[in-house]
């Protein structure tokens, strides 16, 4: 199935088709993250071993990017998103602000702070300026670099806080409490997938030079 044939598809199905796939993944995200917030509120993620909040943090990636593209309505729901939809979402990472003055407060390692919280920082401003980039080539190699930068700065700060918990266990406890535990347990995850997604799902949409969402094919 190509992709004029998906739009067309698209074009001549009701607008509550159009909707349901996002329906139900805005769902599952919604019921993510309240189990989440279920678990950290009764403390039950200060149970797990040292770094096993950046495990879960790990298998949640997977195991929801597998549930994605094993999912024909999960994968049309994604295809939906516009490209500067994900990149708006990266704004969270302004929560690195946060990190850095919990920092100096002493609620989490300095190291920590400052790595996660000024490459969070510098994510979040760069998705914001990508915003402005017209499409094109123009707008390709920067969200290239950009994605570099933002998938490097995840994977110090899980690293980091993994390798913190084990040398200091309960140094990084503020992250599995409420509401910090969804950065690691339901943000995290999405970002990762959503870097993934712009570096290799959105290829084409990309080398079309626009970004109006398209439905994936389906895999036979």
């Amino acid at each position: 199935m190509n992709e004029n044939t998906i739009r067309q598809s698209i074009a001549g199905q009701p607008r509550e088709a159009h909707e349901h796939p996002l329906l139900v993944l805005s769902w599952i995200l919604i019921l993510w993250a309240v189990t989440v917030s279920v678990a950290a509120g009764l403390h039950w993620l200060l149970r797990l071993p040292p770094a096993g909040v950046q495990a879960m943090a790990a298998a949640s990636a997977v195991v929801f990017g597998i549930a994605v593209q094993r999912t024909p309505a999960l994968r049309a729901a994604v295809g939906r998103i516009g490209i500067r939809s994900i990149l708006a979402f990266h704004a969270i990472r302004f929560v690195g602000i946060y990190f850095l003055w919990l920092g100096a407060q002493g609620s989490l390692p300095q190291e920590f702070a400052e790595r996660a919280g000024w490459g969070d920082i510098a994510a979040a401003t760069g998705a914001l300026a990508l915003i402005a980039f017209r499409d094109g080539p123009g707008f390709r190699r920067p969200l290239f670099a950009w994605n570099l930068i933002g998938m490097t700065d995840l994977a110090v700060a899980i690293a980091t806080a993994a390798r913190l918990n084990l040398a200091q266990p309960g140094s990084m406890k503020e992250l599995a409490q409420f509401p910090l535990a969804l950065v690691p347990l339901w943000i995290v995850p999405m970002l990762i997938l959503s870097h993934l997604y712009l570096l290799f799902g959105a290829r084409t949409r990309l080398r079309k030079g626009g970004s109006p969402p398209i439905v994936p094919p389906e895999h036979p």
